[in-house]
């Protein structure tokens, strides 16, 4: 993307007030992902994420993702955060001796005790992460969806549009989604781009 913009260009949320119309009048842009000044011949783009992830929302790598999405231009973000149940927090069982590199998964790591515990967190993630982005001059919402990580990507996709989907993730072979292959199966099903964000830890 050019670092060139137009002298009155502006970044702009679906639904914004435009103050910089002709005769100082506000014009009223539509609820769209690209708004157009109707006398110029420039446009302001906002890119739509679908962010998902629960464990791994707060992780370094999934921060550095992020920025480099507001940083090459307006965008907005809905974060899904699966409610995964506590069972869900554990180590798989077939997931083998771990590297040294995740043994303190076996060692210190103690993940919720009741669903009602791990809907809690996840909650407090969620808001964690939305003040973030907010703080980072982003358009963001969210909420929590199905544990099953397909199906809530499903229901927000029914009535919301998206250019991309971000799948932040635990390592192998901690991570459940990529043992049944979450992000390809969501790229295949919903025809989006999917970007998938492993954690080191």
């Amino acid at each position: 993307m050019s670092s060139r913009t137009a002298p009155r260009a502006c970044r702009l949320a679906a639904g914004a007030i435009f103050r910089g119309a002709p005769s100082g009048r506000e014009l009223h842009l539509p609820d769209t992902a690209i708004t157009r000044q109707a006398k110029t011949n420039w446009m302001v783009v906002m890119r739509r994420c679908l962010v998902v992830a629960n464990r791994t929302l707060l992780s370094a790598e999934l921060q550095e993702e992020l920025r480099q999405r507001i940083e090459s231009g307006p965008s907005s973000f809905y974060v899904l955060v699966p409610n995964t149940s506590a069972a869900d927090y554990q180590i798989p069982a077939d997931s083998g001796a771990l590297p040294p590199s995740l043994a303190w998964w076996a060692t210190d790591y103690r993940g919720p005790a009741t669903d009602e515990e791990a809907s809690a967190q996840a909650r407090e993630r969620l808001g964690e992460k939305l003040a973030d982005l907010a703080a980072h001059g982003a358009a963001a919402e969210g909420d929590l969806g199905s544990s099953r990580p397909l199906e809530a990507m499903e229901k927000v996709l029914t009535d919301r549009q998206f250019d991309e989907i971000i799948v932040a993730t635990l390592p192998q072979p901690l991570s459940r989604w990529l043992g049944t292959d979450l992000p390809h199966q969501a790229e295949r099903r919903f025809k989006l781009p999917v970007t998938t964000v492993i954690v080191k830890r």
